[in-house]
């Protein structure tokens, strides 16, 4: 009976474990967050600052926080892009995947933001991670449109095509 017991949950295991660990597909709608920035302000998909604004959402390990500089770049000088009219850029920091000290890191977020002008949150306890399905230790890039439906989602550095197909798609989206 013990062996009927594990083989079925062994097989369900094996059958759900995919599913779940797949995480935020084109299409679906994300699930909502809450999450603090580095002042301590909590924010989730429904903030005011984000309401009615398509969302491109940089989700960073600090140690790899170069890793997709040539998006943010990208994002900030596109002059098709309405910034804080129809579109927001979001940073969220995944400060649990770092060994780094947390005032080392709020102290690169502060330089990031002066840069971009980007709302950064912290992610302390990997709820990012878990409730999309993002990977540890990159650097990965989602874009939202305005009802908060997955549009866009790179796992890992973004080659300048996929950065050119995520600018297009949030261009789309924003005159929506």
């Amino acid at each position: 009976m013990k062996r009927i017991i594990s083989a079925v949950f062994f097989i369900l295991l094996w059958c759900v474990l995919p599913a779940w660990a797949s995480g935020l597909k084109v299409g679906e709608k994300a699930p909502n967050f809450s999450l603090k920035d580095s002042q301590g302000k909590i924010y989730n998909l429904d903030s005011p600052e984000f309401k009615g604004k398509v969302l491109s959402i940089l989700y960073v390990d600090p140690d790899q926080k170069d890793l997709n500089n040539h998006v943010e770049d990208v994002l900030l000088k596109d002059p098709g892009l309405e910034r804080n009219v129809t579109y927001k850029g979001l940073g969220i920091t995944n400060l649990k995947a770092s060994k780094l000290p947390n005032f080392i890191i709020k102290s690169v977020i502060k330089n990031k933001q002066e840069k971009t002008g980007a709302i950064i949150l912290l992610d302390d306890k990997y709820i990012i991670l878990n409730l999309w399905g993002l990977n540890n230790h990159s650097s990965d890039l989602v874009v939202l449109d305005k009802n908060r439906i997955c549009r866009y989602v790179y796992r890992g550095k973004l080659p300048q095509e996929e950065v050119i197909k995520a600018v297009n798609i949030i261009k789309e989206y924003q005159g929506r």
